[in-house]
């Protein structure tokens, strides 16, 4: 039975608060990267860093009419598996969530999760055997980080929960060269800038977005040979190197400008990739469609092993980056714009679809095109499993039935991961 009791705080300016705080025990991990508990009335209790079965003492710091917030105070019963998390900015910076937790745990912990999710959203009565990838690297992975400014010039990212941005000292998740040009880049006090990006290759080589709501060019000083792009709106303007950088996958060089989207995790991204040859392999498709196509990642890959490729993508600069890399092939057609609108009115007869959307999942328009479709088989790469449970569950009603599910840990200590299901419908 989880109790409560009334803490009196006394606020610097001599005000006094009554602060109602409660014993809780963890039940499990919700996606998002908060613990879930419950309190005495029922409500549930969302806490961040904390583990299954650890019991402790919150405060309530965002009371919901169905659920609350909690902030932990002490923990009474820690885990067993709790270590000690290598950054100092855990638990303040908003990029991080699993530190507290070993890799391996944290990878287990994203399977019942994801299994979680499946189950309570796509009410599927039977899910097949996830199958799970791991980061060979779990820190120091990304390829690109993103950093805000704050008042004073200085990168940083914001707090967690909050858009208050705090100066960042230490990072353990970019590669080499962005974890080296981070800390050397200085910029003048509101120089207008709101966003930094960082993007590098194989090689070092490192491409720099700085993006901002001022036409005029800020004042930067930088002590290493970069590509340098300012970007205000959709204008691009190079000040430095080139306004894109070429990365390597499978031994292949994909070019990725200011703008485009392009995998985080090069060594899981290599992962994925063979899991989608396999499919392809085994289904041995005539005609594909590869919808969200970005840069035109998967489309290489695919394009040897089909007689037509067709691929969608919104993103102009991503467009661009799809022309150069897909190039060598001739039976390959790209439509610029959104997939709910192009999708419905293509006349391909595709046996199969890549579907790689946003967070924000497929559009019903897309839903319902690929159903009326000749497509039989359809892989679903998604980032948010969430919308991909509530898009499992309409592609059901569609007929569409799951065949096979991987999990792949594209972002180590953090919630985040993505997944690639396989599902397959009856010959049309």
């Amino acid at each position: 039975m989880e109790s409560s009791i009334a803490l009196m705080v006394t606020w610097e300016d001599g005000s006094v608060e009554n602060m109602q705080t409660y014993e809780i025990t963890i039940e499990h991990l919700a996606y998002g990267g908060d613990g879930l508990a419950h309190l005495p009335d029922g409500r549930a209790v969302f806490v961040p860093r904390v583990i299954p079965g650890e019991k402790g003492v919150i405060h309530i710091v965002d009371d919901k009419q169905k659920y609350v917030r909690g902030e932990l105070q002490r923990i009474i019963i820690p885990s067993p598996i709790r270590i000690e998390p290598p950054c100092p900015h855990f638990g303040v910076c908003g990029g991080c969530h699993y530190q507290h937790i070993p890799y391996a745990q944290q990878v287990e912990y994203k399977k019942t999760i994801l299994q979680e999710q499946l189950q309570r959203i796509a009410h599927l009565d039977f899910i097949p055997d996830i199958a799970v990838f791991q980061s060979d690297e779990p820190f120091n992975y990304r390829n690109v980080m993103q950093f805000h400014l704050t008042e004073g010039g200085k990168l940083g990212f914001k707090k967690r929960s909050s858009d208050e941005v705090f100066e960042l000292t230490r990072c353990l998740l970019p590669q080499a060269a962005i974890r080296q040009l981070w800390q050397n880049v200085n910029l003048e006090p509101q120089s207008g800038i709101a966003r930094i990006e960082m993007r590098q290759n194989e090689s070092g080589d490192v491409l720099v977005l700085m993006q901002g709501d001022e036409q005029g060019i800020p004042e930067i000083e930088l002590d290493f040979p970069v590509s340098l792009v300012h970007r205000v709106d959709n204008e691009m303007i190079v000040l430095s190197g080139e306004d894109n950088i070429h990365i390597s996958v499978l031994d292949h060089s994909f070019r990725v400008s200011a703008g485009s989207f392009f995998q985080v995790n090069i060594e899981v991204a290599e992962k994925m990739v063979s899991r989608l040859l396999s499919i392809l392999e085994q289904k041995a498709p005539h005609r594909v469609l590869d919808l969200y196509a970005g840069v035109g990642l998967f489309s290489h890959f695919m394009a040897p092993l089909v007689d037509e490729l067709v691929a969608v993508e919104s993103n102009s600069f991503a467009c661009q980056d799809f022309a150069v890399n897909l190039d060598e092939y001739e039976h390959i057609s790209l439509y610029q714009g959104l997939v709910e609108k192009i999708l419905p009115a293509l006349e391909v007869k595709a046996d199969l679809a890549v579907c790689d959307p946003p967070r924000a999942g497929l559009h019903p328009r897309v839903i319902d095109a690929l159903a009326a479709s000749a497509v039989t088989s359809l892989v679903y790469i998604s980032c948010d499993p969430a919308t991909l449970a509530r898009d499992l569950r309409r592609l059901g009603e569609k007929g569409f039935a799951i065949e096979s599910i991987a999990l792949f840990d594209m972002f180590p200590q953090t919630y985040h991961f993505e997944t690639v299901v396989l599902m397959t419908t009856a010959a049309k």
